[in-house]
C-alpha cells in the first residue's frame, strides 16, 4: 500500500481487511497510528462489546 493511501484513512472510515485471520471482514476505523489502524469488527465478543483489533496499513483497503 502506498504512503498516499495511508494518509487518506480517517477515524470513522470503513475498511476491508485483505490479509490475516480477519480476511474479508469490513471494519470501522476507531484510531489511526503510524503503521496501523485500530478497528471495530462487525461481531460481538462474549461480553457484548464489539470485537476490536489492530491492522497494519498493508493488510486492508479503504472502502469507498
Amino acid at each position: 500500500m502506498s504512503e498516499e493511501q495511508e494518509s487518506h484513512v480517517n477515524v470513522g472510515d470503513i475498511i476491508q481487511i485483505n490479509k490475516g485471520v480477519e480476511k474479508g471482514e469490513n471494519a470501522k476505523v476507531i484510531a489511526v497510528y503510524t503503521n496501523s489502524v485500530a478497528v471495530e469488527l462487525n461481531r460481538k465478543e462474549k461480553n457484548g462489546n464489539l470485537a476490536r483489533t489492530v491492522v497494519n496499513h498493508s493488510k486492508y483497503v479503504v472502502k469507498s
